[in-house]
C-alpha cells in the first residue's frame, strides 16, 4: 500500500549542530530616500516627530549659504571691475555694473542646489523632490504657465513703471548690451535659485512642523515668508509688505500646483521685466534698488493684488482636484 504522506513533501531537518537558515533580509536602501507617497509638496519632509531643531538647523544654512555666495561672489565682482577700471576707487556713488550685478545674480542661482543639498544631508530625501511631488521640473506646466504670466505682467509693469518712476542715470552703450545678455541668461536663475530656497526648503521645512494639514500649511507659509521678507533687508513698510504677500501667494501657488514651476515663471518674469524696463528707460539701477525707508509707496499694493487675484484663480481651478500629491496611495491618517 501506497505512503499517504510521500517523504518528499516533508523537508529533511537540518544536520546536527546546524541553525537554520532563514529568509534573506531585505537589502538596507542607501544613500537619500524618494518623497513619500500620497503626500502635497510642502508635507515631504513631515515625520512622526516635528524635528524643530534640524528644521532651524537647514534654515540656518539657507541663510548661511545666501549671504556667503552674495558676500563671496561681490567680492570676487569687486575685484574684477578694480581690475578692468569699471569703477572710479575715489567715488562715494554706488556703481552697479554688468559684471557687479552678473556676480549678484549667480551667487543666488547658487540657492538651487545649495537648497537640494541641505535637504538630502539633513533629511535624506532626494534633491530632485524640490521640483515637484512628480520629482521633475514640469517644463510642460511651465509653459502654460508663461504664456498667461508673461503678457499679463508686462502689462502690469509698464502701468507700475509709469506710477512710480526713477531719474535717468548714465548708460554706455557697452553697459547696455552687457547688462542686457546678463539679465537675460540670469535673472531666471536668480529667480529660480531663490524660489527653491524659500518656496521649496524653507517652506516644507517649516510646514514638518505642523502636525495637522492646516497647521502645517499656515507655517509654512509665514515662516517661509517672513524669511524671504527679511532677506531683503528693507526698511520701508510697503516694500516690506509686498515681499511677504509675494511669498505668500508663491507659496500657495506652490502648494496648489504641487511644484515649483509656477512661481520660477512668476518670480522670472516680474524681474526680467523689471531690470529690461530699467535698461529701455534707462534708469538709475541703484536708485531702483533702493529699500530705504521712503522707498515704498502705497502703489506697491497693485502687485499684491495681482499675485491674490493670480493665487484665487489657481484655487477656483483646483478646487475638484485640491493640491497635487506625490505618487502612490495616500498614507493612513
Amino acid at each position: 500500500m501506497d505512503n499517504e504522506h510521500p517523504s518528499s513533501t516533508h523537508p529533511a531537518p537540518p544536520p546536527a549542530g546546524s541553525s537554520p537558515v532563514g529568509p534573506a533580509p531585505p537589502p538596507q536602501r542607501r544613500g537619500p530616500r524618494p518623497a513619500p507617497p500620497g503626500m502635497p509638496y510642502h508635507r515631504v519632509l513631515a515625520t512622526e516627530k516635528r524635528q524643530i531643531w534640524r528644521g532651524i538647523a537647514a534654515l540656518l544654512l539657507l541663510l548661511i549659504g545666501l549671504f556667503a555666495f552674495s558676500l563671496g561672489f561681490g567680492a570676487v565682482g569687486l575685484f574684477a571691475e578694480s581690475a578692468l577700471g569699471l569703477t572710479d576707487p575715489a567715488s562715494d556713488d554706488i556703481e552697479i555694473t554688468p559684471v557687479s550685478q552678473a556676480a549678484a545674480l549667480f551667487a543666488l542661482a547658487l540657492l538651487l542646489p545649495w537648497s537640494m543639498l541641505i535637504q538630502r544631508w539633513l533629511y535624506k530625501v532626494e534633491g530632485v523632490s524640490l521640483h515637484s511631488v512628480r520629482s521633475l521640473f514640469r517644463f510642460d506646466l511651465m509653459g502654460r504657465s508663461l504664456l498667461v504670466v508673461l503678457p499679463v505682467w508686462t502689462v502690469y509693469m509698464a502701468v507700475f513703471n509709469l506710477l512710480l518712476p526713477y531719474e535717468e542715470g548714465s548708460w554706455s552703450t557697452f553697459d547696455l548690451f552687457a547688462t542686457f545678455m546678463v539679465v537675460i541668461i540670469l535673472t531666471p536663475l536668480q529667480s529660480a535659485g531663490e524660489e527653491y530656497g524659500f518656496r521649496g526648503l524653507a517652506f516644507r521645512v517649516a510646514a514638518s512642523w505642523g502636525q495637522g494639514p492646516r497647521t502645517a500649511l499656515f507655517l509654512g507659509v509665514v515662516v517661509s515668508s517672513l524669511l524671504f521678507m527679511v532677506v531683503h533687508l528693507a526698511l520701508d513698510p510697503w516694500l516690506n509688505l509686498y515681499y511677504f504677500v509675494l511669498g505668500a501667494t508663491l507659496a500657495l501657488l506652490t502648494w496648489r500646483t504641487g511644484g515649483i514651476e509656477l512661481a520660477v515663471v512668476i518670480h522670472a518674469v516680474n524681474n526680467t521685466i523689471a531690470f529690461l524696463l530699467v535698461l529701455i528707460t534707462r534708469t538709475d539701477l541703484a536708485e531702483g534698488m533702493d529699500r530705504s525707508v521712503g522707498a515704498g509707496s502705497p502703489v506697491m499694493l497693485l502687485p499684491c493684488v495681482l499675485l491674490l487675484l493670480f493665487t484665487a484663480v489657481v484655487w477656483w481651478r483646483t478646487r475638484r482636484t485640491g493640491p497635487a500629491l506625490t505618487a502612490g496611495p495616500r498614507p493612513p491618517a
